[in-house]
């Protein structure tokens, strides 16, 4: 896109081999500084994100390229018509079996502070993140996989059941953070996530970021914003509204103020979408309880694909949550689902 306006000796370069991955590639993120012919207000530094990592590809090619190829997807057919939700500027986006890519804004340059999972949020921050919770669910409200049939919710199941076949290692590895005794039964969490799966409530379904969590956040002016839509896909709701409350804040925050800040979105929610959820809804409440299981995520999460300090941190808020809203013996209690 950009190369047609830059001048011969100032050509996007993009590295080919893999030295040159290693050393101009941070995070799956290429930063690029441009320079123009003319003055212009076209950026001037840029992000592409894509799978420019080759050896993470290797070691978990479903995940990675599908999160590309979908994130890509988003970006190109889906974020512009957003109108409640803040999104990173997006200037191209495509893909193809073997890669997604998307150009937009460096957030860094524009004085964007990124989140980090070790830290948790103070409750008035996670507040204002449900809301762009909201914003995004608001606009997709009730929409489904004949409105999205790229973003239907396989992908990000098949990620979890690939990372089950680490089970072993990372759930019963002495390098892993110490889970409750509750949560180590592959057999009961494998039936346990099936009935998950097949009893969404399609009550509250629509589009989900499905991975909102601290560390794929950015604030601009102290506002926090959200990115890396990688695991997009039709979904309930109330994963992203659980699995990013129990994620963001301490242990103790949570058990005060997780009502309120649920309370807020459905507020929010409310607003946007004329509706009249509330947590005086039973069956809201199970969905968001049983949405709690969305955390699983971290404790089958290689130190790989996020540091041993990141993955402590948020399998001690995620486990506890787990375990103070009974979320395994809520789900068994369910009716099974064909």
């Amino acid at each position: 896109m950009y190369n047609r306006h830059l001048s011969p000796a100032n050509r996007l370069w993009l590295p080919t081999s893999p030295e040159e991955v290693t050393a101009f590639c941070r995070a799956y993120k290429l930063f690029i500084t441009l320079t123009y012919d003319d003055d212009d207000d076209r950026p001037k530094k840029i992000c592409i994100k894509g799978g420019f990592n080759m050896g993470l590809i290797e070691l978990y090619p479903e995940a990675l390229i599908g999160g590309y190829r979908r994130e890509a997807l988003f970006y190109g057919h889906v974020a512009p018509a957003f109108t409640y939700i803040d999104l990173p500027r997006p200037y191209w986006a495509g893909q193809n079996e073997a890669q997604g890519r998307v150009i937009m804004d460096d957030l860094g340059a524009l004085g964007a502070e990124f989140g980090e999972p070790t830290n948790a949020w103070p409750v008035e921050l996670v507040m204002a993140g449900v809301e762009q919770l909201a914003g995004l669910h608001a606009g997709t409200w009730g929409r489904g996989h004949s409105d999205y049939p790229w973003a239907g919710p396989e992908h990000y199941e098949e990620i979890i059941w690939s990372l089950f076949k680490l089970w072993d290692d990372l759930i019963l590895g002495s390098h892993r953070p110490v889970i409750p005794a509750a949560l180590k039964d592959e057999k009961r969490m494998r039936a346990v996530l099936k009935k998950y799966f097949t009893s969404r409530n399609p009550k509250f379904q629509c589009l989900v970021h499905s991975d909102a969590h601290i560390g794929n956040t950015f604030l601009i002016n102290g506002e926090p914003r959200f990115l890396d839509w990688q695991a997009v896909h039709v979904g309930s709701a109330l994963h992203d509204v659980a699995y990013f409350i129990a994620g963001s804040l301490t242990v103790e925050d949570r058990r005060e103020h997780e009502m309120r800040i649920l309370n807020h979105y459905l507020d929010e929610l409310n607003i946007y979408d004329d509706a009249s959820l509330s947590s005086q809804d039973e069956d809201l409440m199970v969905e968001y309880r049983k949405s709690m299981l969305a955390g699983l995520v971290w404790l089958l999460t290689p130190y790989e694909l996020q540091n041993e300090e990141r993955v402590r941190a948020m399998i001690e808020r995620q486990a506890m949550a787990l375990i103070d809203h009974r979320v395994i013996e809520l789900i068994e209690s369910l009716p099974d689902v064909e």
